[in-house]
Parts: C-alpha cells; structure tokens; sequence
C-alpha cells in the first residue's frame, strides 16, 4: 500500500479510496489480458500434447519451481521465484498515471516480488492448460480485495509504512518455507495423483 502513501494519510473518506480504485483498476486489466493469453496458449499446448502430457508439464514444471524456491529459500531469500524489485516508490508521486502504472506492474504474477509460490505456480498451471480465461480476474480481485481490507483497517493520519512495517513483522513470525513451498508442493502432488487415475 506504499503506492498511497502521499495521498492516503491526508485524504478523509471516500477521496481514500481514489488512488486505491486506480490502482485496482491498473491490477484488475493486466492480470485478466496476461492469464487469458496465458490461457488460450494453455489450451492449445493441451491440445497438442493431450491431457496426460499436459498434466506431465505441469508436474514437472511445478517441481522445477519447488526446486528452484528451495534453493532460494537455503541462499537466505524468503520470496518466491521472481524478479528481486518493487515498481519504483517515485511512481506514486506521479499522480494516477504512476498509481495506474504501478497496479498494471502488481498484475503480472511474475513481474514483481512474490512473497508465496503461488502466483507462479498460477502461472505455470494457465501455461499447461489447467486454468481458465476467468483465473486471471479472480487473482487481480484477490490483490484488490487485500488492498481494500488493509485501507480499511487503517486510521487517518496514519503513515502507510508504519502498517507496513507491522504487517512485515507478522510475516516473519511464520514459516517462509511453508509459505513459498508448500502450495507448490501439494499442487505438484494433487497432479500427480491425477496422472494415477486412468484417464
């Protein structure tokens, strides 16, 4: 909620929710065009290689990123598969234009910091033919509907970066490596189950 910052602590009202609403608008756009192309390629590759094969890619691919993450995770980063950034903080002085900018950046499932797997592991699943060309919306409202809860969580005249850094410390009271492997982890192992079953 940093993107906010210059507007949220001083705005009263439904003006706090005038950033925000660009924001989501920017994160509800790229993540609903980016999963249905992901989608519509998905379905083609499953046509190609069939179900079975379709479910093979996805397996592997989803233990590639188990892999990958733990590896990460041993080196001492507790993020997700990702590029290692944030969308610039100077964005949000640059009015909606840089507000909107940073909610199409936040959209994309790979083009920022990922605390979890799972908006990779989302990714992966649309690439293989195993999502639908909905999936891409529904994740954006997920990212709109955590936005809006921690706005309104929030009182006036607070600075974001103090509910930020409360908000960072709750996250290292859990377990990164639960949190980044695990529903990696029980999607690859829900697949290869299905790879069991006569299909």
């Amino acid at each position: 909620m940093g993107q906010f910052g210059p507007t949220f602590s001083s705005a009263r009202g439904v003006l706090r929710f005038s950033d925000s609403s660009v924001y989501v608008l920017g994160v509800l756009s790229s993540s609903a065009v980016f999963v249905l192309v992901l989608d519509t390629a998905g379905t083609r590759f499953r046509g190609a290689v069939g179900v079975r094969g379709a479910l093979v890619a996805a397996v592997l691919l989803t233990c590639l990123l188990i892999v990958v993450d733990a590896i990460r995770l041993w080196g001492g980063r507790v993020t997700s598969l990702g590029l290692l950034r944030q969308t610039p903080y100077g964005w949000r002085l640059k009015g909606p234009i840089g507000v909107l900018g940073w909610g199409l950046d936040t959209g994309l499932p790979v083009s920022t910091v990922r605390v979890t797997s799972l908006p990779v592991l989302g990714v992966i699943l649309a690439a293989t033919g195993h999502a639908g060309p909905f999936h891409g919306l529904f994740y954006g409202c997920g990212v709109a509907l955590g936005v809006f809860a921690g706005m309104v969580s929030m009182r006036p005249g607070v600075r974001t970066d103090r509910a930020l850094d409360d908000l960072m410390q709750r996250y290292a009271a859990l377990r990164p490596s639960l949190l980044v492997l695990a529903p990696s982890g029980i999607t690859a192992a829900a697949l290869a189950v299905f790879l069991l079953v006569p299909l």
